[in-house]
């Protein structure tokens, strides 16, 4: 089922802004680790706790790029401008990773790439989840392992809307004060349930 035109302007208007910000955030990453001239300086500011805390939050915003990537698959989201950006961060995250691999411990903490495949999880076909009920930054429709030991951890509710805890985090954080929210599309079957439910 093809999605609204005005539906997916706005989708990607949302997703184009907060990947952009991912992108910027990796990025910024690349540049303060090359500007180290040093392998070993290099190494052991990775190895520092400060170091290893800012690495791991950059691991984090890496996740909800292919989160992201995962919710526009589900929601049936295929845009040429969005699929550059994602080749960017892709390009950005290999080339932060070649920094990484100078300390392999760093490097083995790593998530691998399976556990990030929310794309795969996701798949084209002819309904898509309610809007209401998806996280509203990254459109998947369920809860999602933040780390390692938190298996399905649990969304938000903020006013009506779903929120993973570290998308809501990163949307304030780094793209807009305000959370995002997005009308769903006319012929969710939920949403249609919903205001028969409300008459």
């Amino acid at each position: 089922m093809a999605i609204e035109p005005s539906l997916l302007d706005a989708c990607t208007t949302h997703l184009k802004t907060c990947l952009k910000n991912i992108h910027k955030v990796i990025q910024k990453a690349n540049e303060i680790l090359c500007s180290i001239s040093q392998p070993s300086v290099c190494s052991e500011v990775l190895l520092s706790p400060r170091g290893g805390d800012y690495i791991s939050g950059v691991v984090e915003v890496y996740r909800l790029s292919k989160r992201m990537e995962g919710g526009m698959r589900t929601q049936n989201i295929d845009c040429e401008r969005l699929r550059l950006i994602l080749r960017d961060i892709e390009l950005s995250w290999n080339n932060l990773q070649a920094f990484l691999s100078i300390s392999p411990s760093l490097l083995q903490t790593l998530p691998s790439s399976s556990v990030l495949d929310y794309a795969a999880q996701g798949a084209f076909s002819d309904s898509r989840p309610c809007l209401q009920s998806c996280c509203g930054v990254c459109l998947l429709d369920r809860p999602v392992e933040e780390h390692p030991s938190e298996v399905n951890t649990s969304m938000l509710n903020i006013e009506g809307r779903s929120y993973h805890p570290s998308c809501a985090n990163f949307w304030l954080h780094c793209v807009d004060p305000a959370l995002p929210v997005l009308a769903c599309h006319s012929s969710c079957s939920s949403c249609v349930k919903l205001k028969k439910d409300e008459l």
